[in-house]
């Protein structure tokens, strides 16, 4: 009998909770039950209020009704009735209901058997419901996307009929009007020409911000097509500063292009630079006043290339430099009443700097001036090494997405930091950590070190194990602001991000 009764019990626990869909599960656990056991009929349902909704059952009976025993609310409830035994488990979620048609058989073992399953059964109802609850949250956010995307591409669709629909007559208005205001044959009015002005402008300011909106369109839907090719950056960046003499000229503006000449050719794309370029110029000489003047630099920092465009126009409030980059973001909204744009052309910069593998941070002054600092890497091996971390990188957020450090949300303002490069193994992880938060330079010799360092870099990283004490004060003596020493080989990435996190 003892034997028996284990082989029951063992056959009844081993069939509950094989299936996270919950009707299956329970079908086994249920048929099992009765094959097993003196009933003759089960049934697992859910009662709500007065209604109750049947889930599994085996077997077969006449006239039985659940509700009938509402009443019988213990964990483990045995009815006597006059032709059947009644046996009852309540649980977390709904009630199995074992009846029994053999009136003289000893129900104990089986009331003992079935209260031990209790838990068992609680827990494997509670995972079918959540894979369940699961489920229909990832249906209801398939159905989302979806519509996402159908929305997305009813969008794109609608700024490609605008944008056809609104060039066109515009570009025929400021062609016309280009032409008609310089009066070649004098039967204007000043008045008229004044007007033919103000149409020819506001007619290239509405194609300004049709032409950002489509920008940010087509980098936001991954539609942005890249051409990466040698470039003579020279050639490129003169085009463009010669493109905007004119502008400056006419506003009373001093425009200064200066370029290292050691730098020769990069990889990438063109009309990218030209772009970025052009939003950063164009940002400066709508901020600068008569008198003022704007900075146009390019910088050769080892596997990089920086461009500064730096102005002394109206500067940016501190607290407002975190939103800069954002989208339809100035400074303030009297910035668009007064100076106009669609705020839209720094967050365009952010994108593309993106897709080239670069970066961007700024720093400025209220009532003294801005500077925007744009990194570039050279090469095609330096973009391929980017490539491979921007990977690592992401795989390494999606790991952490739930424990982001605070300081990481606090501090969205990039820094600028010089990394000496004594150790490709041991920098590679400070590399991969800081790139995608901060701008990065990195040297490998100590005479390019003290080359490079300046006041525009917040932060200077070095390894005590590549530089003497002697350098180490060299390099203190030349650079104002703060130096972190990676000491005893011993490399803590958090403590590197506190202590750039705590440079302002």
């Amino acid at each position: 009998m003892l034997v028996n009764n284990l082989a029951i019990t063992y056959k009844c626990f081993a069939s509950i909770g094989n299936s996270l869909d919950l009707k299956e599960m329970m079908s086994e656990a249920l048929r099992t039950f009765v094959c097993e056991t003196y009933a003759i009929y089960a049934v697992y349902c859910i009662e709500e209020a007065d209604n109750i909704e049947e889930i599994s059952s085996f077997g077969k009976i006449d006239n039985f009704h659940p509700l009938n025993y509402k009443k019988y609310q213990d964990k483990i409830n045995k009815i006597v009735e006059e032709n059947k035994i009644v046996l009852i488990l309540r649980l977390d979620y709904g009630s199995i209901f074992l009846v029994i048609k053999q009136l003289d058989s000893d129900m104990n073992f089986f009331i003992s058997m079935f209260e031990s399953f209790i838990s068992k059964l609680n827990l494997s109802i509670k995972s079918c419901l959540n894979v369940q609850t699961m489920k229909e949250k990832n249906e209801l956010l398939n159905e989302q996307k979806r519509d996402l995307e159908i929305a997305n591409k009813s969008k794109d669709d609608f700024l490609a009929n605008m944008s056809h629909e609104l060039k066109t007559p515009l570009n025929s208005i400021n062609v016309i009007s280009s032409l008609m205001k310089e009066n070649k044959k004098g039967n204007l009015s000043v008045q008229d020409v004044k007007n033919l002005q103000i149409i020819n402008s506001s007619g290239k300011y509405l194609l300004d911000l049709i032409n950002d909106v489509l920008d940010l369109s087509k980098l936001e839907s991954g539609k942005s097509v890249l051409d990466f090719a040698q470039l003579d950056l020279y050639k490129v960046l003169d085009e463009v500063y010669l493109m905007f003499l004119p502008q400056t000229e006419e506003k009373g503006i001093k425009l200064y292009f200066e370029y290292d000449k050691n730098i020769d050719e990069i990889y990438s794309d063109e009309k990218k630079i030209k772009q970025i370029v052009k939003n950063l110029l164009s940002n400066a000489v709508k901020f600068v006043q008569s008198g003022k003047s704007i900075y146009f630099r390019v910088k050769d920092e080892d596997e990089n290339i920086t461009i500064l465009v730096e102005d002394e126009g109206i500067g940016i409030a501190q607290d407002k430099l975190i939103d800069i980059f954002d989208r339809f973001k100035q400074a303030d909204s009297s910035t668009t009443r007064k100076f106009g744009g669609t705020g839209l052309g720094l967050a365009i910069i952010k994108e593309l700097l993106v897709l080239l593998k670069g970066s961007v941070y700024v720093k400025s002054k209220l009532g003294v001036g801005t500077t925007f600092y744009v990194t570039l890497p050279k090469n095609k091996d330096t973009i391929r090494c980017l490539d491979i971390l921007d990977i690592d990188v992401f795989e390494s957020k999606k790991r952490k997405e739930e424990k982001k450090i605070d300081y990481e949300k606090q501090l969205e303002i990039r820094k600028n930091i010089l990394i000496f490069n004594t150790d490709a193994v041991k920098f590679i992880n400070i590399v991969i950590q800081l790139q995608k938060s901060h701008s990065l330079t990195q040297v490998t010799k100590f005479e390019t070190l003290l080359e490079k360092v300046n006041d525009s870099f917040d932060v200077v990283i070095v390894d005590s194990a590549g530089l003497s004490k002697y350098e180490l004060e060299i390099l203190k003596q030349k650079f104002n602001n703060e130096i972190y020493v990676i000491k005893e080989n011993i490399v803590d990435i958090n403590n590197i991000k506190e202590f750039i996190g705590g440079r302002r």
